[in-house]
């Protein structure tokens, strides 16, 4: 379960001051989250009487894309005690499931033979082991980066096992520098320098001199569609149904994938397939070159 923070118009100077409130919400397939309407008061909004009406909920909550806890509410990650504090839901593994989904699709959409394709698979934290079935056969080298490689040694071992396929583990920036297409959630992990095509779930960061494929916009189920409370993102809001309400159906999720920087343009499937193909040729031809 988790709860929505949901900002309404301010109160006025001679109004009526109004607490905050959480009200249950049934969905299907799923257990319950929670709507929190509040009010700014004076252009402030009351985080102490939020945190209060949150309950047990202050440490799974959703807030609006333009608002964020401050810092004087914010319960430390690593706290394993009852004090004060609030603490915003961070997306642990669907993001990246929706970019491996999308990565597959341009896989497939990609005139490469798959043993002449490179792909790096970033997840530092080790948070989506089992995300790598679907590129197994869709590349001839499939790498891992991450902090916890214990976290991958089942995952290598079944592969080898069940594919033949040998998957490497890595916690070196290189790996994305070699690599045809880059798998991540966060661009802020990577260097900026990618030549080849990187496939993200991230819409808050650019990389200027990159080749950038985004899930773009995601279409939730109805009648899931219709709960999303207004400014809010629907990735991170299909995540919270995912991974703390149990709603299953998120993993299948349809989007429209876009293409580019500060803003990005609409792109078919078929076209970032070409674009994966050209960045191979020009890999090649580099490789020809002694480059």
């Amino acid at each position: 379960m988790f709860a929505c923070v949901c900002i309404g118009k301010p109160e006025g100077r001679l109004s009526k001051h109004t607490e905050p409130v959480l009200t249950r919400v049934n969905i299907p397939g799923g257990a319950p989250f929670y709507r929190l309407d509040t009010k700014p008061r004076r252009g402030i909004l009351p985080w102490n009487e939020i945190e209060r009406c949150a309950g047990r909920l202050r440490t799974k909550l959703l807030l609006p894309a333009d608002v964020s806890l401050p810092e004087s509410h914010i319960l430390p990650a690593d706290s394993r005690h009852p004090d004060p504090g609030m603490r915003e839901f961070k997306a642990r593994r669907l993001p990246l499931m929706l970019a491996v989904r999308l990565a597959a699709e341009i896989l497939r959409n990609c005139a490469v033979p798959p043993q002449d394709l490179r792909i790096t698979f970033v997840d530092p934290d080790g948070n989506c082991t089992k995300g790598l079935e679907p590129l197994v056969m869709l590349a001839g080298s499939l790498r891992v980066y991450t902090h916890e490689p214990a976290a991958y040694r089942q995952t290598a071992a079944s592969l080898l096992n069940r594919y033949g396929v040998t998957l490497l583990v890595s916690d070196s920036p290189q790996s994305f520098a070699n690599a045809d297409l880059v798998i991540c959630d966060n661009l802020s992990l990577l260097t900026g320098r990618e030549r080849g095509l990187i496939c993200t779930s991230d819409n808050t960061r650019s990389l200027p001199d990159c080749r950038v494929a985004r899930i773009g916009q995601v279409f939730l189920p109805p009648p899931l569609d219709s709960l999303i409370p207004p400014d809010f993102d629907p990735v991170r809001f299909a995540a919270a149904l995912y991974e703390l309400c149990g709603v299953k159906e998120m993993d299948r999720l349809s989007s429209a994938p876009t293409l580019g920087g500060e803003k990005p343009q609409p792109i078919e499937v078929k076209a970032l397939g070409e674009l994966l193909q050209s960045v191979c040729d020009h890999g090649l031809r580099l490789v020809k070159s002694g480059r």
